[in-house]
């Protein structure tokens, strides 16, 4: 009985492991070496960008540049703009207040190093809403019973357009925010012991920026007015990230767009759901409004558009409501039975400090150095204090 069970149940997770398998969409040569060209135009000062690259296996995904092009974009009267290559694929130009404006329409004009004529159609800059406002609301988080009874701060925004020309919208979101590792560094080791007085706290607090890789777009022509309440965003918790610990940030983008604009970028949200992947880094099988004219049978990726933008920050800190239980990451242990030999093996110095009873007690770089979790220590230039 014993072995009939045993095979029964071998025969389950053979079955079980057969039967979930990673899906790749099966893509010839030619579709695996498109040009990809993404950018846009918008109405504020500062630089512009335009990306040239080639598209690459989708279980590859990488950005694959494309060096040398003569890049320009053209506006309906017959104004240029010339772009110069600043990175491999990425080239820019600053445009100053009033050198693009609204009403107007651009599109992008390129020649690649193998002489392929690539072009856009026509976008119109329409008109635009300033930024509303951006808030929170404490919710309980949804979809697992294991975190049954935590919350997080479920952001939205409010829309305002009624009087300005463009009924479709798209947004975009930085997170910028303030976190500290555990400890000062106040003794280490590296061959010999060293103790540090005072004990060094340069190291100790550290400034996150992240952008979202989330896609938030909004029609409102089925709406009698131009405007929106409470459209969501992401949800932030209190307990696998630091961003709430001290003080969170966050820019918020909105561009006005036209409706084949917002048709592009609303399909690729229902691509990607929200969460990058299959379309995280090059528009496969999206159509867009680029075209080959040197070769028209030769598909082109990737989308141009004109956008009026506005934006606003947002900073937010100690939230009710919701518990804070997040790690630092530190990590401290004892001292391994051959010794502080066995813990120089990387090269890098061990930091340790003696805790209230006395005991030697050996602490990870995290504990330390906030950069050993993905921030800097410049303070941003917008940070209130």
């Amino acid at each position: 009985m014993q072995l009939v069970k045993g095979f029964l149940l071998c025969l389950l997770i053979a079955v079980a492991s057969s039967c979930i398998k990673q899906y790749y969409p099966e893509l010839d040569s030619q579709a695996l070496n498109k040009y990809v060209v993404s950018g846009r135009i918008t109405n504020q000062p500062g630089w512009q960008e335009i990306t040239i690259s080639r598209s690459s296996p989708v279980e590859l995904s990488e950005f694959i540049p494309v060096s040398g092009c003569k890049v320009n974009i053209i506006d309906d009267e017959g104004g240029s703009f010339s772009l110069n290559e600043t990175s491999d694929g990425a080239y820019k130009i600053w445009l100053e207040q009033g050198q693009v404006v609204t009403g107007r329409s651009y599109r992008l004009d390129l020649y690649t190093p193998d002489s392929m004529h690539i072009v856009s159609e026509f976008d119109k800059m329409l008109n635009g809403p300033p930024m509303d406002t951006a808030y929170y609301i404490v919710e309980e988080i949804p979809g697992d019973e294991s975190l049954a009874q935590k919350y997080g701060a479920q952001f939205y925004l409010d829309l305002s357009g009624e009087g300005y020309d463009s009924r479709f919208y798209k947004w975009e979101i930085t997170e910028t925010w303030e976190y500290k590792s555990a400890r000062p560094a106040e003794n280490y080791y590296d061959g010999q012991w060293h103790k540090i007085y005072p004990p060094d706290y340069s190291r100790n607090i550290c400034w996150a920026t992240i952008p979202l890789k989330d896609i938030y777009t909004l029609s409102t022509t089925n709406l009698v007015r131009n405007e929106y309440k409470q459209l969501p965003l992401h949800m932030v918790n209190g307990y696998s990230t630091t961003r709430l610990g001290i003080l969170y940030s966050m820019m918020v983008k909105q561009f006005t767009l036209t409706e084949s604009a917002y048709n592009y970028w609303d399909k690729l949200k229902s691509n990607s759901s929200g969460q990058g992947g299959l379309y995280d880094k090059q528009p496969v099988l999206l159509k867009g409004n680029i075209h080959n004219v040197t070769d028209p049978d030769m598909e082109v990726l990737g989308f141009f558009y004109s956008a009026a933008e506005s934006g606003k920050r947002f900073f937010f800190k100690d939230i009710p409501g919701i518990n804070l239980e997040f790690s630092n990451k530190c990590i401290e242990s004892s001292l391994p039975i051959r010794g502080w030999t066995e813990l120089l093996i990387f090269g890098e110095p061990v930091y340790y400090y003696y805790n209230e009873e006395g005991a030697l007690r050996i602490l990870s770089f995290e504990c330390v150095d906030c950069r050993r979790m993905g921030g800097r220590l410049e303070k941003p230039e917008f940070w209130p204090y």
